[in-house]
């Protein structure tokens, strides 16, 4: 079983030559439904891209839709086909594919477009900040340093409820070290698992609210493009179900709750995710039963490296339909 984040999205190069399968099963993490975690999807199209991708070459853009559920009993199949090569740019479809059994044909989870381009020479250099002032990473603690050192004491979250959290979210833990900011609202009511605490943003409007937290990847990405995956498979943490978190709500307040599309845009053509980068996420639209939010990253100097929007599914319950 995997271990590390570069062996969540390591592939193998198949015998026919045309397309990668991933050396590990993909596994759960922030769903309720049994199926795997959608960064599993993104993060190996991305390495597959990257892998695929001429030297010198740098992903900028990788576009895609969930077309359905991941299973964690099979492998994922990345199948890149090149759509155009230019002096300086290079794009790839990447279909995610999987196998139920030996004998089915493979079923298709996801179509990701991946951009790729040269390094040319700035004409001017900016990028935007947070959208408030977070504190910075060495004053953070880990999720369970605040149960330990807060929550435990004041009865705001329960014993039972940071075990739910570690055995939904324990695969993060594993791969990455995070720290929540103590400014967003994630970090007040525990992804929002806590529904009753009153945090420091409740009288914002839903649009305004926002959640953050350091992360840093505990071990080696050799690769620029294991790199790259890494930031496809942190990204997609989160953004499904951030209306909820922002809300006072879980998932047992919706019948279904997942993404539906992605866009990640890079803006550093070398990210290094085994240094601390900041994330921040805000909610800009819900309704017509889907919402849509956004994730930014900053590296420690505050510099730009990627933005991933994402379209999911937010369906009313079904008890509430009759």
């Amino acid at each position: 079983m995997a271990t590390t984040l570069a062996q969540h999205v390591a592939l193998d190069k198949s015998d026919s030559d045309d397309h990668y399968v991933s050396t590990n099963l993909p596994q759960r993490m922030g769903n309720a439904a049994p199926i795997a975690y959608g960064g599993y999807a993104i993060g190996l199209a991305i390495h597959a891209a990257c892998k695929t991708a001429p030297p010198g070459f740098h992903l900028f853009s990788a576009v895609g839709h969930f077309l359905r559920p991941v299973s964690t009993d099979t492998n994922l199949i990345c199948r890149p086909v090149e759509l155009r090569q230019s002096k300086n740019f290079v794009t790839y479809r990447i279909s995610v594919e999987q196998r139920t059994s030996p004998d089915d044909k493979p079923r298709l989870c996801m179509e990701v477009l991946t951009d790729f381009h040269k390094d040319e020479p700035s004409v001017m250099t900016y990028s935007a900040k947070p959208t408030r002032q977070y504190s910075h990473w060495r004053d953070c603690k880990t999720w369970q340093g605040l149960f330990d050192s807060e929550w435990a004491q004041s009865g705001k979250v329960t014993e039972g409820q940071m075990k739910r959290f570690n055995t939904l979210f324990g695969l993060s833990q594993q791969v990455y070290e995070g720290r929540p900011c103590p400014e967003g609202v994630s970090a007040q009511n525990l992804l929002g698992m806590a529904k009753t605490i009153v945090t420091s943003q409740d009288e914002l409007e839903p649009t305004e609210k926002a959640s953050a937290d350091w992360i840093r990847v505990k071990h080696p990405l050799p690769t620029e493009g294991e790199q790259m995956a890494s930031v496809g498979f942190i990204m997609d943490g989160m953004l499904a179900f951030l209306p909820l978190t922002n809300n006072h709500m879980f998932f047992d307040d919706v019948s279904a709750c997942s993404s539906l599309d992605f866009a990640l845009r890079f803006f550093t053509p070398r990210p290094a995710m085994g240094e601390w980068h900041l994330r921040e996420m805000v909610s800009h639209c819900a309704g017509q039963g889907r919402s849509f939010s956004e994730s930014r990253l900053w590296d420690d100097n505050g510099n730009l490296v990627a933005i991933m929007s994402q379209q999911g599914i937010l369906r009313v319950p079904a008890k509430a339909k009759m």
